[in-house]
């Protein structure tokens, strides 16, 4: 048993000693790639990302091949040439009313009127409101109020019944793109005491629902299909799931997603269904076939009025970057019964989770590669097949309805790759190994700076050292007793000559001592340097046995010699002062003898 361990032992050892590099390695990758994925978070937590990949769902929507017309729709467009043909502007209520007459007679589903009428204009206002009163089949709109004094909304037009009244408002991204569509919202409250007319509009008690959802909900009766609610208050059509727009849905971050707001999933660049002019209808030019049981919307397309909206499909185009109001909404109608009757998907969206685990996935990739590869022309080409990679199958998915981050993954690659060459390199210059050899040192440094001060500390709360304060006391203080001794009595001077001398003689010891024991503990200290590289600590002998403490630092072996020296040279000094004072004492007495 024991041979069979030992044989296991071995080859673990050989094993790890020859996956030892790949362990490495790919904990170098790893490493790069967490930091590089909680920085690309952060960054789309704080909205940097979030134009880059806007811009990348446009310009998916602009790869995405065009549908085929929607038939279960007209767009009856009120154009530039028909205002001309017409002479009137704005079209006046009673042409409207002829025109929904017309087209009442051949049998539509339903009637979209994207036409304002809340005040009249031109003749034929109670023909028009008698028109909206009879027939049930159609639909206005009105517009919402932002919740300023001085823009109260616009109301619906007079003889329609608030159940076929729907708001014509759209929410619209910074820089004026459309992608997303409000089904349901709550009029915000006017700010301050408004004097506005109040209508359906900016009644902050009502629940509204888009004109598109109208339009769409109207058809989708004829199919026996109607709208349910799910305690999680989503929109349900039959067995189809309207999702709600979050505010960190796709490549958002932190969006104004009140209401209830879906993604508009375009059905083609302009012509999401069948089109014709309202000239056309007064003329009976339309075949009755495009009208029957289908939804007709009514609006203005030409651009004298301000209903257009830059799209994903606006980039790049140096004319038609506008889409009319009346064809957005188509685009929603359009979208809502391809959902539910077509089985055409809704735009989905990965949970935050996901999208975490494909930005980290897409970024380990970048470092595996980068850390495989040395040749750069090769790293350079491979980078970009693998980036070409990483898009289509985004692409892929947004093909199959789903919108997942293009632009972080893509950052994730670059930057994770480029970290782990950038710091192949460094280490490869040297430059790695000099600067920790350098942060080495320095921390070295202040950790032998710090056992220097503990040792000096130590040494300046020991007994020899204290003992050796006591005497310097006590030699000071017989010093001031001898200075005073001589102005007042100089015949004990010379009683105290032979203490003053005892005293010395033992200072001269206690010096000489000191001096002593320094030189040794110099020698101990240079030879425990050279062996060890670092300071230890080295008991120093009293000569009683009675205490011990740390050498200290070279340095403060010099200063005990020099202060040493000093207090040698003091005493040399106040020795040769006290003589000249006992001579001129005794030539005194001499003197006085004489004269005597």
């Amino acid at each position: 048993m024991s041979k069979i361990s030992n044989n296991i032992r071995s080859a673990v050892a050989q094993l790890s000693q020859m996956y030892k590099p790949s362990l490495a390695l790919a904990k170098s990758v790893l490493i790069a790639s967490a930091a590089v994925t909680l920085s690309l978070m952060g960054a789309r937590q704080l909205g940097i990302l979030e134009p880059v990949e806007l811009s990348a769902y446009d310009q998916m929507v602009r790869w995405r091949p065009d549908e085929q017309p929607d038939s279960r729709l007209l767009v009856v467009g009120i154009t530039e040439a028909d205002i001309q043909k017409l002479k009137q502007w704005p079209i006046s209520d009673r042409k409207i009313a002829e025109i929904l007459q017309k087209l009442d007679k051949m049998q539509p589903a339903v009637i979209g009127l994207d036409v304002l009428r809340d005040v009249p204009l031109g003749d034929g206002r109670e023909e028009l409101t008698k028109v909206l009163q009879k027939s049930d089949r159609i639909i206005g709109v009105c517009l919402v109020t932002d919740g300023s004094p001085d823009n109260p909304g616009s109301p619906p037009a007079p003889g329609l019944p608030e159940n076929r009244v729907g708001f014509a408002d759209f929410g619209v991204d910074p820089g004026g793109i459309l992608r997303r569509a409000l089904l349901f919202m709550k009029p915000p409250t006017i700010e301050g005491n408004s004097s506005a007319q109040k209508h359906l509009c900016n009644d902050n008690s009502q629940v509204l629902a888009s004109f598109n959802l109208q339009l769409a909900l109207r058809y989708l009766q004829g199919q026996k299909i109607y709208p349910q609610t799910a305690p999680d208050q989503s929109l349900w059509l039959g067995e189809t799931k309207l999702k709600q727009l979050e505010s960190n849905d796709g490549g958002y971050t932190n969006a104004d997603a009140r209401g209830y707001q879906i993604l508009i999933n375009y059905r083609s660049r302009q012509q999401v269904a069948n089109q014709v002019r309202i000239t056309d209808i007064l003329e009976g030019k339309v075949d009755p076939n495009l009208v029957k049981d289908k939804i007709v919307l009514i609006g203005y397309t030409t651009e004298t009025v301000k209903d257009l909206f830059y799209t994903p499909y606006s980039g790049q185009q140096q004319s038609n970057q506008f889409m009319p109001g009346i064809v957005a909404h188509a685009q929603v109608v359009s979208q809502i019964l391809s959902a539910v009757l077509d089985n055409r998907p809704m735009l989905w969206f990965w949970p935050e989770w996901a999208e975490i685990l494909w930005i980290s996935a897409w970024s380990i990739v970048g470092g595996t590669l980068a850390s495989r590869m040395a040749h750069p022309a090769k790293l350079t080409v491979t980078f970009g097949a693998v980036l070409s990679g990483c898009c289509a199958i985004s692409f892929g998915i947004f093909l199959l309805g789903g919108w997942v981050p293009v632009a972080a993954p893509a950052l994730a690659l670059i930057l994770t790759g480029g970290s782990i060459v950038s710091a192949e390199r460094f280490n490869k210059a040297g430059y790695g190994k000099a600067i920790s050899d350098r942060v080495k040192q320095v921390f070295k440094i202040e950790i032998d700076q710090a056992k220097k001060e503990q040792q000096v500390a130590e040494i300046t709360e020991s007994d020899f050292f204290k003992e050796l304060q006591q005497k310097k006391d006590k030699l000071r203080i017989s010093k001031q007793e001898t200075s005073e001794k001589t102005h007042s009595d100089p015949q004990e001077i010379t009683a105290s000559t032979p203490e003053l001398a005892k005293a010395e003689s033992q200072t001269d010891d206690y010096l000489a001592q000191l001096q002593e024991k320094a030189k040794q503990q110099k020698q101990r200290a240079a030879v425990t340097e050279s062996e060890s590289g670092s300071q230890t600590s080295v008991p120093i002998d009293t000569g009683s046995g009675a205490s011990s403490a740390e050498t200290k630092p070279d340095d403060e072996f010099s200063d005990l010699q020099t202060k040493a020296k000093q207090m040698r040279q003091r005493r040399g000094a106040q020795k040769m002062i006290k003589d000249e004072k006992i001579d001129s004492l005794t030539d005194k007495e001499d003197l006085g003898g004489k004269e005597e």
